[in-house]
Parts: C-alpha cells; sequence; structure tokens
C-alpha cells in the first residue's frame, strides 16, 4: 500500500566504493556508483514529488556525514572501525543539526555495521524518531529492496 505524505524524510546512505572516476568535482550523489546509488537515483528519477520531499545525505568513511549535493572528488578510502570512530563526532553534530532543524516523518539508515559505528548510540540522538535501519547482516539483494520499499512507501 502506497501512503503520501507532505512530510519530509530523511535518508542516510553510506558511500561506496565504486566511484566515478571524473576527475572534477561531482556531487556526491553522482560520485558514487555502488548499487544502492542506482536505486536510489533511479527513484529519484521516476517519483519527482516524493523525491522533493526527501532529504538525502551520504555517510562517507572520507568526509564524514555530508549532503547528497556536495560537491566532493574522487577519492579512495574505506570506512574501518577505527576510521568510524574518528568521525563519530562529526556525524552525530551533523545529525543532531538537522534533527533540530526539521522533524523527519521517517528516516531510513542504508550502511553497513562499521558504518553504523560512526553514528554512535541512535537511541542517545534528540529528535531521532521513526528509524528503519537496513536490514543487519543481510545480502545486497535484501538490503536493496529493504531501501526501495523505503523509498516506495511513501512516494506518490
Amino acid at each position: 500500500m502506497t501512503v503520501c505524505s507532505e512530510q519530509r524524510r530523511l535518508l542516510i546512505i553510506a558511500c561506496t566504493s565504486t566511484k566515478s572516476p571524473d576527475v572534477r568535482l561531482l556531487p556526491a550523489i553522482d560520485r558514487y556508483r555502488g548499487p544502492s546509488f542506482r536505486v536510489l537515483r533511479r527513484w529519484l528519477s521516476d517519483h519527482p514529488a516524493a523525491a522533493a520531499r526527501l532529504d538525502v545525505y551520504i555517510l562517507s568513511a572520507e568526509f564524514g556525514l555530508i549532503p547528497a549535493i556536495q560537491p566532493i572528488p574522487d577519492y579512495d578510502r574505506r570506512m574501518t572501525a577505527a576510521r568510524a570512530c574518528e568521525l563519530c563526532d562529526q556525524v552525530r553534530a551533523t545529525l543532531g543539526e538537522l534533527l533540530s532543524l526539521r522533524s523527519y516523518a521517517g528516516v531510513y539508515f542504508s550502511a553497513g555495521k562499521v558504518y553504523r559505528q560512526a553514528l554512535g548510540d541512535l537511541n542517545t540522538v534528540a529528535g531521532l524518531h521513526s528509524l528503519t535501519t537496513a536490514p543487519d547482516g543481510a545480502g545486497i539483494g535484501a538490503q536493496l529492496g529493504a531501501l526501495k520499499r523505503w523509498l516506495t512507501a511513501e512516494a506518490c
């Protein structure tokens, strides 16, 4: 069942190792080429009205939590537990700012276990309501299906 909502939603999606090698700065959403970004870009294209109510942020191993439109260069950095720990304060501060500016009807976090460490304890994030996370330990097909279902749940 599709439910339409005028409220905004927030998607936080982990970066991918597959990137466009373009030497120019590209918006982060265009830099990353992994399957989750293909699903996201297709959904954004197919559902422009719902896309206008979706805020997309990317959890990058290099840059932390950034808006999808932020221009970034090509880079090669993997998320490790140590890097997630280094990024945790910046990621939580950015998320806190987002949640203080706007109330989201739903928040989806599409990332694996190591990336989740960069958010720390989500139960302590003020204003974080209606959080859904990608299925922990699921294969890529299940993760992509869950992302698509969440995106489509409120598309009009």
